[in-house]
């Protein structure tokens, strides 16, 4: 299955797996551009990632995402998440992993993850139990993109206080990713058993929907090359976008190229976490590969 997985890093070099997008995530085009910065050539990443769904799918690329059996109410249900669209009209099991809890049941047991809970709003003495033992907690939707809504709370007053009655959230232990003022969000590929690519993303907030894509460097000491490094911007449409969408539905939906920016630097990483990722990344792959989606555990927004 093709994947995109979210990984946070401490300053203390603590790894954590965050989050894991299916369908058609980004990461691909990301990289291709952060790798033209870095060293002034093009990448092969879309070529390998069509040679691997060839070789393992027997399919070209663009073949195998729509031939993904929860791919068009995956689209609708994009639409319905951004509040633009109704919910979707069919609806496939798979779209079970957008819930962040099954996420986190799936994965908690073969990758280190930010202890999560699921928030019930008639158990307060569980929420605030966890609040004490964690200190500072992350809110965050359970679907969705949750930059608007993710809050930081250190205290159980702060919680109670919100108007939460409307979305489902999670309690997240509190992960600090900063580097030089930034946000730090390593974003991998995984497909066909393989690991494709990876790149940083750095933010000024860690409610920042975009950010800025930096290449990724194995080497010491942990940080960026260049604390103060310039940028380069590209205005082009995405590879991703052209496999997603094609020419007419992409025009039909009035949707506009989008603006890249990407750092003029490199995230220096040790050795051992890029391999870490790497090979985290691939056994997450895997696990997705081999699920029966039917199986899957109902998601909040069945209910």
């Amino acid at each position: 299955m093709y994947l995109g997985i979210d990984f946070l890093i401490t300053p203390e070099l603590k790894l954590y797996l965050g989050e894991v997008n299916v369908g058609l995530p980004e990461g691909a085009q990301q990289y291709y551009l952060s790798h033209l910065v870095h060293f002034g050539k093009p990448s092969d990443i879309f070529r390998r990632i069509e040679w691997t769904s060839r070789k393992v799918y027997g399919k070209t690329f663009k073949d195998y995402i729509h031939s993904l059996p929860f791919i068009e109410s995956l689209k609708s249900f994009e639409i319905w998440m951004d509040g633009t669209g109704p919910f979707p009209k069919t609806f496939h099991p798979g779209l079970r992993l957008e819930d962040r809890w099954n996420q986190y049941q799936l994965i908690k047991a073969i990758a280190p993850m930010p202890e999560t809970i699921a928030l019930d709003p008639e158990d307060l003495v569980g929420a605030d139990r966890f609040i004490e033992r964690k200190k500072k907690v992350v809110l965050r939707r359970r679907v969705g993109k949750d930059e608007e809504d993710l809050q930081v709370i250190s205290e159980p007053s702060a919680l109670w206080k919100l108007n939460l009655i409307r979305h489902h959230y999670l309690l997240q232990e509190y992960v600090e990713n900063k580097i030089n003022g930034y946000c730090l969000l390593i974003h991998s590929v995984a497909f066909g058993g393989e690991f494709m690519c990876m790149y940083a993303n750095l933010s000024a907030t860690s409610t920042s929907s975009h950010g800025i894509s930096t290449f990724i460097s194995s080497g010491n000491p942990f940080g960026l090359r260049d604390r103060d490094f310039k940028t380069e911007s590209f205005n082009q449409k995405s590879w991703e976008s052209g496999i997603w969408f094609g020419e007419i539905e992409r025009q039909d939906r009035g949707q506009n190229p989008e603006e890249e920016v990407v750092a003029k630097t490199a995230l220096i990483l040790p050795e051992p976490y890029v391999r870490a990722i790497k090979e985290l990344s691939v056994r997450v792959e895997r696990l997705y590969d081999g699920l029966d989606l039917y199986t899957l555990p109902k998601a909040c927004f069945e209910e």
